[in-house]
């Protein structure tokens, strides 16, 4: 009995640790978007994985050792850290112009897009389920983005190129977990980008004018680590399938923080595009749960019952979507 409530206590905070991780995230992008409007693209990146890069260091180094570096795949991590560095790049240049919500919602069809490679790179089957959910997915992302509409911004499709490279992240991190762990993962994770921009910081970098400008820098990175660090720590303890879904309070924080802070609110059109994206998410989490990866070490009521309600929130979401639509 104290076994099963160890392990079910253990599960219950990696619930605990994706939501605290992923509310990080639109924070570090408010900081983010107000840099990005006085100072040049390269050194608000600089920011986000120097500082990430020396964070993750600092606390892991003195455990490990130099063998924190050391890696069964170098060239397959670098290639990751490049990729991620890419979304990045990409994400962060679509801000100025683009709404926290909008570029959050536009980046949450990255599961769409994993379900989608995952048939080309790791031959895993999708049934009827998934392959509508894909679908709906990528018709909330048409809706958001809008192309060919008067009202098109050519800055979501950079947001939309961030998606497809973070999914081809998570694609090689999923490959890697067998051969390095997770801590040696979130320092490759930003040593591409820290090296790129620092060699390039020096000759384009102005310094801050406020100590306001400082702390806003050292806050990306920081909160960038974190927040990675934190979502690692929730796949410990419980299954991909159970807190992967829980990425979508992020949403709930960019439109919040996009509101409050720079009087950003999405237009029907963006909550359209999100119903379809988070519900179609949502269903493929549930079907993932499904095939075999049901959540490790939460009680039985949960494991069975949490999906089937994902799964109708999903449903709910698109319809309600569709509906607006048609209004």
């Amino acid at each position: 009995m104290q076994d099963t409530q160890g392990t079910t206590r253990t599960a219950l905070a990696g619930v605990v640790f994706m939501i605290a991780g992923v509310s990080l995230f639109p924070i570090m992008n408010t900081f983010a978007k107000s840099l990005t409007v006085e100072f040049i693209l390269w050194q608000v990146i600089w920011a986000r994985f120097a500082g990430h890069l020396l964070v993750t260091t600092f606390v892991f180094l003195p455990r490990r050792g130099f063998a924190l570096f050391q890696t069964q795949k170098p060239g397959r991590q670098l290639l990751r850290s490049t990729i991620f560095f890419g979304s990045n790049v990409c994400f962060i240049a679509a801000l100025p112009h683009v709404s926290l919500a909008t570029a959050s919602s536009i980046m949450f069809t990255a599961p769409v897009l994993v379900t989608l490679m995952s048939v080309w790179f790791l031959s895993e089957r999708v049934g009827v389920w998934r392959w509508s959910a894909v679908l709906a997915g990528f018709v909330g992302a048409v809706i958001i983005i809008r192309p060919g509409d008067n009202d098109f911004n050519a800055a979501t499709l950079l947001v939309l190129g961030s998606a497809v490279c973070y999914s081809t992240y998570q694609l090689l991190t999923r490959s890697l977990t067998t051969d390095d762990a997770a801590d040696t993962q979130i320092v490759y994770t930003a040593l591409v980008g820290a090296v790129v921009t620092t060699l390039i910081v020096p000759f384009v970098a102005r310094v801050p004018d406020t100590l306001a400008q400082v702390g806003s820098f050292a806050a990306i990175g920081c909160l960038g680590a974190l927040g990675h660090f934190l979502v690692i720590e929730a796949l410990k303890r419980a299954s991909a399938s159970v807190v992967a879904p829980l990425g979508y309070v992020e949403l709930v924080g960019a439109t919040a923080l996009g509101f409050f802070v720079f009087g950003d609110f999405p237009d029907k059109y963006t909550w359209i595009g999100a119903g379809l994206i988070v519900g179609s998410g949502l269903v493929i989490a549930y079907r993932q749960s499904r095939s075999g990866r049901a959540g490790k070490g939460l009680p039985r009521g949960v494991t069975y019952y949490l999906p089937q309600f994902m799964t109708g929130c999903g449903v709910l979401m698109m319809f309600a979507a569709l509906l607006l639509g048609l209004r």
